[in-house]
């Protein structure tokens, strides 16, 4: 006999697995499954040394200590987490649930499907150099795997986003010399990060780019150009990252009927998708009022989770909003 769950999660993110946690909670049956070989998405893929501090409950966490808590906290309702597990086709069975099929032959049943993706299928957008690639993993990268590798280097950051601000704030506290450089005078990411950075030492010099990474065996050196009067620079550097944002993709969410806006899926206020019996939460979400942020993405799940539980035990939403009651049984952690 086949199993069909209340709800299967696709995306194992920091939102996909506390919905999972979430779902139980609510005496739901349920699966995660993510296309990656980790749980984590984009926190785990992208930024795992780096801090978050919009979470309830903690003054500053790393990403990777945050995926973990929230592994551990969806790990004792021993929830099935799938990984490696890309979602190629979801189709509605005649009996009215969905059947997801992975890449590999696998595959799920599920009454009720959230899409956790994030943005999508992501990843770095490359610097347009001839050569960058051969320095990739030689003082060179797109996303830092470990921040110790940067202590005590003269550190290069290319970007004005949030990601390239965060990251120049938090090595100018480990490393002699940090420059940033970034094409333009006007930076996209918070406004906050940008002045706390001008407080500090680190080298901050716009309407400039990238033209060469210098280097044999390691990155010894950039060289930058003023891309308003040609000025060009010779960098003395360590350790270059490149933070100038991502491609993603929707993958095979594009095919399903939804309403794409903005690169994310429409929903209501109850995050329910244009196509029956599917909810959208988290980043992939367009509803209204959003906000993207982690924090505010747990808040989709409640909502989501509520609307989906009011319909599989046949109550009201009301029934199912208690949290400070335990509705099973949880092991010590």
């Amino acid at each position: 006999m086949k199993k069909i769950y209340d709800v299967v999660t696709v995306g194992a993110g920091p939102i996909g697995l506390f919905a999972s946690f979430c779902a139980v909670d609510k005496k739901l049956s349920a699966a995660v499954v993510d296309a990656l070989p980790y749980v984590g998405g984009q926190l785990t893929a992208l930024y795992p040394q780096k801090f978050i501090f919009d979470v309830a409950g903690y003054p500053k966490v790393t990403a990777a200590d945050l995926v973990d808590q929230l592994f551990r906290q969806v790990t004792q309702h021993e929830v099935p987490v799938l990984v490696n597990f890309k979602v190629v086709e979801m189709v509605r069975e005649p009996d009215g649930e969905y059947k997801l099929t992975a890449e590999d032959g696998r595959y799920v049943h599920a009454r009720y499907v959230l899409i956790a993706a994030g943005a999508g299928m992501i990843s770095p957008r490359k610097l347009e150099l001839e050569d960058a690639d051969q320095f990739v993993g030689k003082g060179f990268e797109y996303v830092v795997k470990n921040v110790e590798d940067y202590r005590d280097k003269r550190v290069l950051v290319i970007g004005g986003g949030d990601t390239a601000l965060d990251w120049a704030n938090f090595f100018t506290a480990m490393s002699p010399e940090v420059t940033l450089i970034h094409r333009s005078t006007k930076f996209v990411g918070f406004e906050g990060s940008l002045k706390r950075l001008q407080k500090t030492p680190c080298r901050i010099l716009t309407d400039t780019k990238i033209l060469a990474i210098k280097g044999d065996a390691q990155v010894t050196g950039a060289t930058v150009t003023n891309i308003k009067d040609s000025t060009v620079t010779e960098l003395a550097v360590d350790r270059i990252l490149g933070c100038i944002g991502f491609t993603s993709k929707l993958g095979f969410l594009k095919e399903h009927g939804f309403e794409i806006a903005d690169g994310s899926i429409r929903a209501d206020k109850f995050m329910r998708t244009s196509v029956d019996n599917i909810y959208a939460i988290g980043d992939i979400s367009n509803h209204p009022g959003r906000i993207k942020l982690i924090s505010t993405g747990f808040g989709n799940v409640q909502i989501a989770l509520n609307h989906i539980a009011s319909l599989v035990h046949e109550t009201s939403e009301d029934e199912t909003l208690a949290s400070f009651e335990s509705k099973v049984d949880r092991p010590e952690l």
